[in-house]
């Protein structure tokens, strides 16, 4: 028999945008922060934290293993082992699905799982051309066999997170989302109404304090830098972003940004020992992978198989959180699952207040657990769709 885990605390920073008030925090520095924040809070003494799996995506010129760096900076023990992973958008949902199962498997009875990134520091990237190693001048990487040759940098950020490299072309990942809309009929009218919802929804639980009691503060920003209030004349006068005859724009898109979060997660004899009340109770995961080009369905699909392995129905579910890569994803959830827009995302999502990659799957982790206690509610899902046509979702459970 599995053993119960629980989500005794979560913590997340402040959403900091592309290139703002963040850019100068490397991924660990901001995981570290969530880590430390989360270790704070607890008054847990360190050596019971037996591991931190951390989801990041955008790693190169970050060094090796950031979550190992990131544990080391909070302030964990050099015996506490960190690991990194990367499955893109779901890059901290599937480290927390790791943490889950080896605190289940009785390889650990305490876990930090969570996620990072600064995708203001993602660098370009330049093809090597000769057969050297080491730092070199910009201008020593023109030369390849004693003549000049063009070279091409590649944008780090795009090329390893933002574009479907089995897909002919290698398109922005936006264009793949308009294989969605435009098949299902998900119209430019209805994403731009989801999307100011999604704005009004996330300033409204700003100024309720929803975001209080588990945002931890760096270099001052204790909120989203991106949020602000949809104004929805600009919204409609604005240009397709990844296809000309598209119906998807920068204001149905997630944002860019920089950030972390953190889970901290225990077994019943931990959760004991530390005398906390813990928020909810993790039931179990599932994942999906079907056609790269359809990642956009992968949540919805994703969904149904955590529920029909769990014997549980849409109704059975109170409360729902699907990564808003793109207002079509939600969408799509609710129009195939037939989930009530009062279910999904009612603290608002990622077009309002921005998606760092590695760190959102355990932000909408977090939000979704903080939301049952808040709301009184019994059940809810949290799931996000990544790159390759896959998606992880998770089942939760207030305590």
């Amino acid at each position: 028999m599995k053993r119960s885990v629980y989500i005794c605390d979560a913590v997340r920073t402040a959403h900091g945008s592309f290139c703002g008030s963040l850019k100068e925090h490397s991924s660990s520095e901001l995981g570290a922060v969530v880590i430390r924040s989360l270790l704070e809070r607890s008054n847990l003494p360190l050596d019971m934290v037996k591991g931190v799996f951390m989801g990041e995506v955008l790693t190169a010129g970050e060094g090796q293993n950031p979550a190992r760096h990131a544990a080391l900076q909070s302030g964990l023990p050099h015996t506490c082992p960190g690991e990194t992973f990367n499955k893109v958008c779901a890059s901290s949902l599937v480290a927390l699905r790791h943490a889950t199962h080896m605190i289940q498997l009785d390889e650990a009875d305490c876990m930090i799982a969570g996620g990072m990134e600064s995708m203001s520091r993602a660098p370009y990237l330049i093809r090597r051309g000769a057969k050297r190693m080491g730092d070199e001048t910009l201008s020593s990487l023109y030369i390849k066999s004693g003549k000049e040759s063009p070279r091409e940098a590649y944008d780090s950020m795009v090329y390893d997170g933002l574009s479907e490299p089995s897909a002919e072309g290698r398109p922005h990942m936006g264009a793949v989302a308009e294989y969605c809309a435009a098949h299902f009929g998900i119209t430019r009218e209805a994403q731009e109404e989801y999307a100011i919802e999604s704005f009004a929804r996330a300033n409204n639980a700003h100024s309720d304090g929803c975001f209080d009691t588990w945002m931890a503060s760096v270099s001052g920003l204790y909120k989203d830098e991106g949020l602000r209030v949809a104004d929805a004349t600009k919204i409609k006068k604005m240009p397709p972003a990844f296809d000309k005859k598209g119906t998807i724009t920068a204001a149905t898109s997630a944002q860019i940004a920089d950030g972390a979060s953190g889970l901290l997660i225990a077994d019943e004899p931990s959760v004991r020992h530390m005398g906390i009340e813990p928020i909810a109770r993790i039931c179990d995961f599932a994942v999906c992978s079907h056609g790269p080009n359809w990642y956009t369905t992968a949540p919805a699909s994703a969904t149904k198989k955590l529920l029909d392995s769990c014997g549980l129905k849409i109704d059975d579910i109170d409360l729902f959180e699907v990564n808003e890569a793109f207002a079509v994803v939600p969408l799509f959830a609710m129009r195939w699952l037939y989930i009530p827009r009062e279910k999904m995302n009612v603290w608002g999502g990622s077009i309002a207040i921005g998606h760092p990659l590695g760190a959102t799957g355990t932000r909408i982790v977090g939000q979704l657990a903080h939301q049952l206690v808040a709301l009184k509610k019994k059940r809810g899902v949290a799931v996000a769709c990544n790159g390759g046509g896959e998606a992880v979702a998770v089942l939760l459970e207030r305590t």
